[in-house]
This record gives C-alpha cells, structure tokens and sequence, in this order.
C-alpha cells in the first residue's frame, strides 16, 4: 500500500506530487489568469539551480519578473484547490515525474526545491489527497502475469544478450575506467549511468487500461520514438520473479548478487546522489540462476529511485534507466505471441493512440 511517507521520501515521488498541484491549479485558472504556483515555483526552482552551479539560463519580456520566495510556493501549495485524481490525472503526473529523471548530471532546480523540508511538508497534502485514490493504490500491485505487453520501439529489435558476456564486459569496463578516470568524483566525466539488465532482453509492463501499455508512458531517457508495436507476452507459470518494492529489495538483490562498478558509475552517480563511496549493481547473470524475472513495481520505483541505496556500511546503488512497471525477463520464460498492437503518438494532445 502506498503511503503518504512514501510519495515524500525521494525525488520522484515529490515529483509526482508537485506536477499534480500544477496541474490542478492549471485546471482551474480561468482564461488569461496567472498561476501563482508555477511561476513561484519557476523562478526559486531556477535560483536554487544557479546556487547549485548549473549552466542554466532564462528570458523573458517587459519588466524584471517577481522574486519569489521558499514560503511564496508553500503558500501556492497550500491553496492550491486539489483536482479529482482521474486515471489519466494519476497517470500524467507519473509521467512528468519519469520524464525529468536524469542520472548524468545533479538534480534540477524542481528536484532541489522540492528536497526542501519546507516544501516537503507541504507536499504532505498532496500526497495525502494521491494516496486516497484506487488508481494510485494500483501503482503498488504486484507482477500480473495475465497482462503482460513487450514493446518495440520503431521497429528495432535487438538480439538477446549473454548475461555472462554481459558480465565479463561490466568487469573489464569498470577495470578500464579505475585506470583511466580520475578518482575525483567531481571530475568532468561521464559512462553508463544505468543499472537495468542489458537491452535484448524481453521486458515487459501491465496496462493502464484503454491507455495501453505502461511502458508507453513511463520511459526515462525516451529517445523520442513515435511508433510501438505491442505485443502480449505469456509467462510461464512457474517463472520466478523477484519484485522490487522498495529500496530494501534492491539492496538485497546488490548484496546476494553484487557486481562492483565504482569506477564506472563514480562521476555520474555522484552528480545524482553527493554520495562518494563504493558502488555496486545487481549482477544480473547471478540473479538469473536463482530468478527468471526482475520486476520494479511503480511504488517501487517511486520509493527508491533517484537516490543513493545503502547496501552496507561502505557500498551503495543506485536505482538508474528503468521504467516504473517494467519486467526484465533474464531466462526464456516469456514468449511474446499474437497479433501486435501498433501505437502512435499525438504531440497534439499528447497522447498514444492506439491504430490497430
């Protein structure tokens, strides 16, 4: 079940929650009026950025805009009128959440405001107004394996990967990367900040209803593909799938199974996290010979990603490049089959619309 505490605890479930007050303030304002939310949170939002020593910018017409204050947005948020919380409201907040995770540079200015205690606390009536809806609750679900869906993103296909070659190349990768970056975790550098199971294998999500599949409208990094094939999957019955509810669950996986990648990981995580110390990720050639699937649920995703999971006194994860929902499936028990369902997207709404 998801709580209130849950939806506060990382950066993108405040996320979650602020782009929900957004969008109701937004639903209410009448033609030509101005939101007192959005441009508080505009302008602190880009100053907390500027401190943090972001290269941003901004511009704009007529007279210097307002300088706002911390305690200008909490006001905004306690009066803002909180819209019903719909399926497509629910979902849509979700997504812009996904959509500003980012995990080769700091957290941006929205992410440092909302970390604010202030800010936090007044977020707490958001997340309780979430919390009371069927349709967040369903975020919290575990694996349906009736309603499962693989996608294929214009049309690529990738061969499926050797997970013990994909481990022998993390090895030698984070091997190259201690001899060649600096130990400096402030160094300009950058690798592969992700932590998913290598691409080729088959991933799955559930639905969100006549929506279509969850892995349409939760993706971090999207690439900007218009047209998806889905296709349902069928799961073997006996297949046995480890589910990431929290970041104790990630924590176990890394220390049953831990693949050491602080060399490789150092400069990025360090921008996402101010963490300096060992890190590791789930050795997913281990995993697959005590699981056939690895599924981070929404709530999981919510409670857990984005930030620094303690896996023992000197090593840590991090949650990076999954999408809430998503099944990655490391053994052959799931066998997409039948006619593909083919989605576009409608930059005008925007939305997927199903063509067939």
């Amino acid at each position: 079940m998801l709580t209130t505490p849950d939806l506060l605890a990382g950066p993108r479930g405040r996320r979650v929650l602020l782009a929900f007050a957004v969008a109701s303030e937004h639903a209410r304002l009448r033609e030509g009026e101005a939101s007192a939310l959005v441009q508080s949170v505009f302008d602190v939002s880009f100053r907390l950025a500027e401190a943090d020593g972001q290269a941003i910018t901004r511009f704009g017409w007529g007279g210097p805009t307002p300088e706002y204050t911390v305690a200008d947005v909490v006001a905004a948020l306690g009066a803002v009128d909180l819209a019903e919380v719909t399926a497509d409201a629910a979902r849509d907040a979700l997504n812009t959440s996904v959509d500003a995770a980012m995990y080769w540079q700091g957290p941006d200015g929205d992410d440092l405001l909302c970390a604010l205690p202030e800010v936090r606390d007044a977020l707490a009536r958001v997340a309780d107004h979430l919390v009371a809806s069927p349709h967040v609750q369903a975020w919290d679900a575990p694996l349906d394996a009736s309603d499962q869906w693989h996608l294929v993103w214009d049309g690529r296909v990738l061969p499926r990967p050797d997970l013990s070659r994909w481990r022998a190349a993390v090895r030698a990768g984070d091997e190259q990367a201690a001899r060649e970056r600096p130990a400096d975790p402030t160094a300009s550098w950058s690798g592969e900040w992700w932590s998913t199971p290598p691409h080729g294998l088959v991933v799955t999500t559930g639905t969100f209803g006549d929506a279509g599949p969850v892995g349409l409208w939760l993706v971090e990094d999207f690439s900007g593909a218009r047209v998806v094939e889905a296709q349902r999957v069928a799961i073997d019955p006996a297949a046995r799938v480890f589910e990431v509810a929290g970041p104790e669950d990630w924590a176990e996986l890394c220390r049953r199974f831990p693949l050491e990648v602080t060399a490789e990981k150092r400069h990025d995580w360090y921008r996402v996290t101010g963490r300096d110390g060992r890190w590791v990720i789930p050795d997913w050639s281990a995993v697959a010979d005590r699981f056939d699937g690895v599924r981070l649920g929404i709530g999981g995703y919510l409670r857990a990603a984005t930030m620094a999971i303690p896996v023992d006194d000197d090593t840590a994860s991090v949650i990076a490049g999954w999408g809430p929902g998503s099944t990655y499936w490391l053994t052959d028990v799931a066998h997409p089959h039948g006619e593909g369902v083919r989605w576009r997207f409608s930059p005008s709404d925007p939305r997927w619309v199903r063509e067939r």
